[in-house]
């Protein structure tokens, strides 16, 4: 009977403990940008770019995105070396498949623990449009929609070596 118990309480701990080192995801909202008109130029980008005014304004006229589009889904970073956020080339795209300029978006990286990248509010990179890569690892960025419902979203994996 105790082999019974302790080989249960056993699996309790095995399958509880599993669950509590799963990483939860958490993302972070590092800029706020309008889209580009083609995938060769970068999307414009500030930390906080619109005023609740300026986004009411933005939305108003609704323009139905069907997805979003990347120049690369992949992020290549070395530890220590800024990346612009401008360097990102996304756009968005209709149902007709036309690529539609000047749509808000919002971009997130996710946070971890240890942080792949640097992620404080009171950072001066994030201030100026650039993420600061701190330690090696893989991170996600998220770029999704303002307007419109249902929004429309995309990730890019990001590596960063040391």
């Amino acid at each position: 009977m105790a082999h019974r118990v302790c080989v249960c309480l056993l699996a309790a701990v095995t399958v509880a403990g599993g669950c509590s080192l799963r990483p939860s995801i958490f993302y972070v909202r590092v800029a706020e940008g309008l889209t580009a008109p083609s995938l060769a130029e970068g999307i414009r980008v500030a930390p906080r770019m619109f005023a609740p005014s300026q986004i009411v304004a933005a939305c108003r006229i609704p323009r139905a995105v069907a997805r979003l589009e990347a120049a690369s889904e992949v992020l290549d970073l070395q530890v220590g070396e800024r990346f612009a956020l401008t360097s990102l080339r996304i756009v968005a795209v209709n149902a007709a498949n036309l690529s539609m300029p000047d749509v808000p978006i919002t971009i997130e990286a996710e946070d971890m623990n240890p942080p792949v990248l640097q992620l404080r509010s009171d950072d001066p990179d994030l201030d100026h449009g650039r993420i600061h890569p701190l330690n090696a690892g893989i991170f996600r960025m998220r770029i999704r929609t303002m307007c419109g419902s249902p929004g429309v979203e995309m990730t890019i994996t990001g590596r960063v070596a040391p």
